[in-house]
């Protein structure tokens, strides 16, 4: 059985196993496979002046056990011990304790890995091969509510999201004049002003028509979207443009 197979019910079976409220410090919890560089990890650790609560254990059934118990702060989790897909666990622990913070320390790391580690919710990263420093600074900020990720990691981030927001875009100028395909010009206008909140009278004056062209016109809108008053028009609408499936339910 696979180490996220294993681990998975463990979180949730022990949920009321909680920590003693009155505890002080930060609570450390790293999860890896016992070697001289965890210990060093969890010797360093414990060494420093921010009274950090250290804990070390393997990637077991009896380990996770313990990590629920002391719901700690922080969970340092060996990247090595990650089985596919690393998106279960973390969404898992995440989804049952929103407020732990996760780092994740391994060898050789690609970017890719890094990119999607850091997509599936993960606080930051630790090298190895960072010095104590640089393991103490990413402690420190995951604590204080801030990501521990390298500047290409995070361009390529931005890179995406403009990437995303631009195909977003697009996306919506093309749903709005597949809209606007549908209706006449006239029926176009009124839709504006009623998306606007006006008034039927209030319409008339803005498209220079009667109080009954307005309410002609509104009638063969109401029958091409499949409503029966204004506010349902408006909805069918922005359902109509929106990217999202269904947005108004």
């Amino acid at each position: 059985m696979s180490y996220l197979n294993a681990v998975t019910p463990e979180i949730t079976d022990i949920s009321d196993m909680r920590h003693n409220s009155n505890r002080h410090g930060t609570s450390i919890f790293i999860v890896g496979h016992q070697d001289f560089s965890l210990d060093s990890l969890a010797s360093m650790l414990a060494s420093q002046d921010d009274n950090y609560l250290v804990s070390c254990v393997e990637p077991d059934n009896a380990g996770m056990a313990k990590f629920v118990a002391a719901d700690p702060d922080v969970l340092l989790i060996q990247n090595e011990v990650l089985k596919e897909p690393i998106e279960q666990f973390i969404h898992a622990t995440l989804e049952k304790y929103p407020d732990i913070r996760i780092l994740v320390f391994g060898k050789n790391m690609d970017d890719n890995h890094l990119y999607r580690l850091v997509r599936c919710g993960v606080h930051g990263y630790v090298n190895e091969r960072m010095s104590g420093d640089h393991i103490k600074h990413a402690v420190e900020s995951v604590i204080a509510g801030k990501r521990w990720i390298e500047r290409r990691i995070m361009e390529r981030f931005i890179s995406a999201q403009h990437d995303f927001d631009a195909i977003m875009e697009s996306q919506f100028y093309t749903k709005i004049e597949q809209l606007c395909t549908n209706l006449t010009r006239r029926e176009t206008e009124i839709l504006c002003e009623v998306v606007k909140g006006l008034a039927i009278k209030q319409i008339a004056e803005e498209v220079h028509l009667s109080h009954q062209g307005v309410k002609m016109h509104l009638a063969k809108l109401f029958k091409k979207f499949k409503v029966a008053n204004r506010n349902q028009l408006i909805l069918a609408a922005f359902d109509e443009i929106s990217p999202v499936k269904d947005l108004s339910a």
